[in-house]
């Protein structure tokens, strides 16, 4: 336990959210405010205005969309942020706002990248990710750096493959399960098989599956999603006003504001917040160019 909590420290330590958050501010000014610039195209994108079959890749770009979202929108963003507000106050909110804006830049450059050195040798079925990106950009630099880039991406490989099994379904399937057993009084070990099933013949199918599921299910969950939030604000709109002035003005306390579970600082907030807005957009996290890899174009930027 004590080298697990050592790992953890070191690759969430101080220095990780600041590195994340500073590549996504250059990348917001270097590619001028790609997060608005692009929008209007990226629109037109999903509507599938540029979807041709012939384009190498197995899911049309709505697909890939919908697959990358699958893991950013649910129960993880509702029990997870209520997690971050309750351990760093409501201050992480604020951080979360301020992340994810540069998060989107940031997560278009490492797609573009991902999209650009992907495996297309069999063209119906390509594959990439960022141990794709380091180990051709690298292993070009010499035998040397060919060897750092397949250590990289090994490593790149073994932490992703952690950080979905235990951050991103042992946490959403046990919150299911909890409040499965709360509310219906269904039994945490039937929540917790029927989700097993049901996932394992969705990914069973490969990514084409995965694709044709999630683009039918995610517009739903995103809807239902964005209904649930607007009710919540809507049952306490006099409060609104109020709340979003203790978000921003907890988020440059030097001491947390009260009703935080374990108390802190403007940097413990801005850590929390960093945390759950990693895990909400995936950006710098790089399991999303790894679904936007199968979309169909042989234009790695859209």
């Amino acid at each position: 336990m004590q080298t697990l909590e050592s790992i953890v420290g070191i690759l969430w330590g101080p220095w990780t959210p600041w590195i994340i958050l500073a590549a996504g501010v250059i990348f917001t000014v270097w590619t001028r405010f790609t997060q608005y610039a692009s929008l209007t195209h990226g629109v037109n994108v999903v509507r599938g205005v540029y979807d041709r079959p012939e384009d190498p890749g197995a899911i049309n770009h709505f697909q890939a969309l919908s697959a990358a979202l699958s893991g950013t929108v649910g129960l993880g963003n509702i029990g997870g942020v209520a997690l971050a507000i309750g351990i760093g106050g409501p201050g992480a909110l604020f951080w979360m706002w301020v992340v994810a804006i540069f998060g989107m830049a940031l997560k278009t450059i490492e797609i573009t990248l991902a999209m650009l050195y992907r495996n297309t040798d069999d063209p119906d079925n390509p594959h990439g990710g960022a141990m794709w990106v380091v180990d051709k950009v690298l292993g070009t630099k010499g035998p040397i750096w060919k060897i750092v880039g397949r250590v990289a991406g090994v490593f790149f490989c073994l932490t992703l493959v952690n950080s979905a099994l235990l951050g991103a379904n042992m946490f959403q399937a046990w919150n299911v399960a909890v409040l499965s057993e709360t509310y219906f009084q269904i039994p945490r070990i039937a929540s917790g098989i029927l989700m097993a099933v049901l996932v394992g013949l969705v990914i069973i199918g490969g990514i084409k599956r995965i694709g044709q599921v999630a683009g039918r299910l995610v517009p739903f969950m995103c809807l239902l999603y964005i209904l649930s939030a607007l009710a919540v604000l809507a049952i306490s709109v006099e409060e609104i006003p109020r709340l979003l002035l203790l978000v921003v003005t907890s988020a440059f306390q030097t001491t947390e504001a009260t009703g935080a579970f374990f108390g802190g600082t403007m940097g413990f907030a801005f850590i929390q917040g960093m945390k759950r807005a990693l895990y909400s957009n995936e950006a710098g996290q790089g399991s999303a160019p790894i679904a936007h890899d199968a979309a169909k174009t042989d234009e790695p930027a859209r």
